[in-house]
């Protein structure tokens, strides 16, 4: 009975969050870093199922675009309810360039709302050898179900041209 309650919440939620993200037509990623509300019905369990499956999303990151960027980053829960700690690491980039990423709700291919508040994620700035990496805390569950995938984009000043991706699958911690 509760396990109904909670997917009919979900699905109401992926409802509103639906309509609300049409009727913002481009602004769709504003919206979803706004409210969290994209991420919401995709989340599933609570921080403390994740971490008692011990189970933790990784990936391969792979150029795109003719790029050279590759890495790879990983999400788990995180050390306080309702929070996932994020990982990125990047190779191959131009030297001395910042490079924004997010975790997003779908695949490479189908693209997606930011998981989670876009402030949350520090942009990436690479060392003279084109790598960077960073670790940060996300103010939103870990997933526990559904397709994310983790994109890199080219700059700040370039939010839509994407450099690197991949999609996170989930594995034993």
């Amino acid at each position: 009975m509760h396990a109904q309650f909670r997917q009919l919440l979900r699905s109401s939620a992926y409802i509103i969050a639906l309509g609300s993200l049409a009727a913002c037509g481009d602004k769709k990623s504003e919206y979803a870093a706004d409210t969290g509300m994209a991420a919401v019905p995709a989340m599933g369990e609570s921080t403390a199922a994740a971490t008692s499956q011990g189970m933790r999303w990784t990936t391969t990151l792979e150029p795109m675009g003719g790029t050279q960027v590759r890495g790879t980053s990983s999400v788990a829960p995180g050390t306080s309810a309702g929070t996932m700690t994020a990982e990125v690491a990047i190779n191959g980039a131009p030297k001395n360039s910042t490079h924004p990423w997010h975790v997003h709700v779908g695949t490479c291919a189908t693209g997606g709302a930011i998981a989670g508040p876009a402030a949350d994620y520090p942009a990436l700035q690479t060392d003279e050898n084109g790598t960077a990496t960073a670790t940060t805390t996300v103010n939103i569950a870990a997933p526990s179900t559904g397709d994310y995938h983790v994109n890199i984009h080219l700059s700040p000043d370039a939010m839509g041209t994407i450099v690197s991706c991949g999609d996170l699958k989930m594995s034993a911690m």
